[in-house]
């Protein structure tokens, strides 16, 4: 198993909710496994409602954790930003 090249451990220090570092953490594996960073993906393995899932993207786009806009199309590529950017 190779390292996991998107996630940034500092997630955690960031208080963020439950859903919105487990949405993180499910957007880098998906680009670890060489697929898109989409809502569309993530709910294929999102065990949660829809509700939960659109509100954990809201979080972390909020918080700068992701890029992209709200609210998110289903197709949109939330890609991880540097921590430097995170707020």
């Amino acid at each position: 198993m190779h390292a996991n090249m998107n996630m940034d451990r500092a997630v955690f220090d960031l208080k963020i909710s439950v859903e919105a570092t487990s949405l993180y953490i499910l957007l880098c594996a998906l680009m670890d496994a060489g697929e898109a960073p989409t809502l569309e993906n993530a709910s294929l393995k999102w065990t949660g409602t829809e509700e939960a899932l659109a509100e954990a993207a809201r979080e972390l786009i909020e918080r700068c954790v992701v890029a992209g806009v709200v609210p998110t199309p289903k197709d949109m590529h939330l890609h991880p930003n540097s921590r430097d950017r995170w707020c």
